[in-house]
């Protein structure tokens, strides 16, 4: 037993399947569950019991997962004290960034903060959805909007919007929107990276809440193939403030219903110490706070 067996233990009783574990984890669901099965085989017995749609903890899956909890603690309680033996940043960061933010900025940012630290070492992994920080070993992640409570901590490191948008010629040909309602009416490009909220799109205005059910000849789970649509003129799209200020300023894009608000964007490190934070980390996270404030929105 390890205490990387422990940690995935504990993830995938957090995740609720087997699926789910294994897609924030980024590995296929076949890995996750031959994981598991040389998980129950080092410990003897069946810790989970499994159907189509569900996990349970088997009783001795419970007496598992209770000492797997407690070792995890004693480990990092463990790391956290070797980390205050010393003050000098040295080390390996590993980064989790999503794709399109992490090859504008992010690498941009790794590559200046190597140059004045060079005794730390940078891993940047650049995933279309957010992986798992711990059962990845990752040292920090780079997350938009409303943060999940994950036992995760989180150091706001940028204020950000996300914008309704669409090019002028698409606008001119056809009627604007003037309520999140009339959005029925016209061409719509998803982001497909959330099935169950797929095509479903929320506004507030004046503590009113709209939701929408949307829908369109184009989707995609790739950002850099929905701004391109948007921007060619095939429909209205939902995009991050830091993918379409440019545009918006040069005018080849508009927004559209800006007098409503979209889901909060703000832009976060999260990371999973739960002690004191490497010194490593700290900087890291503080060189990212200074540097967004001078990006253009």
């Amino acid at each position: 037993m390890s205490s990387n067996d422990f940690k995935f233990f504990i993830f995938i009783c957090q995740s609720g399947s087997i699926s789910k574990a294994a897609k924030d984890s980024d590995i296929t669901p076949a890995a996750a569950s031959k994981r598991l099965s040389k998980i129950e085989k080092s410990a003897g017995c069946q810790l989970l019991s499994r159907s189509t749609r569900s996990l349970s903890l088997t009783p001795n899956g419970k007496i598992y997962l209770e000492y797997a909890r407690k070792v995890t603690s004693t480990i990092e309680e463990m790391s956290a004290a070797l980390r205050q033996t010393t003050n000098e940043a040295e080390g390996p960061i590993r980064i989790n960034a999503p794709f399109g933010f992490g090859r504008k900025y992010v690498s941009r940012f790794v590559s200046d903060f190597i140059e004045e630290n060079p005794k730390i070492e940078c891993h940047l992994h650049l995933s279309d959805h957010p992986l798992n920080l711990i059962n990845n070993s990752f040292d920090i992640g780079i997350r938009f909007g409303s943060l999940p409570d994950s036992g995760l901590h989180a150091r706001k490191i940028a204020s950000h919007r996300r914008f309704l948008c669409a090019s002028p010629d698409y606008l001119e040909n056809k009627n604007e929107p003037k309520s999140p309602q009339e959005l029925t009416h016209h061409n719509c490009i998803v982001l497909r990276q959330n099935e169950e909220t797929y095509g479903n799109w929320h506004f507030t205005k004046e503590d009113q809440i709209y939701h929408v059910r949307v829908g369109g000849n184009l989707s995609s789970n790739d950002g850099e193939s929905v701004l391109s649509w948007t921007l060619k003129g095939h429909g209205i799209a939902i995009r991050a403030e830091w993918d379409v200020y440019n545009h918006i300023k040069k005018g080849t894009l508009k927004k559209v219903l800006s007098d409503y608000h979209l889901p909060n964007a703000d832009i976060y490190a999260v990371y999973p110490y739960k002690q004191s934070i490497p010194n490593r980390l700290r900087i890291f996270i503080d060189y990212l706070a200074e540097k967004m404030k001078i990006v253009p929105f």
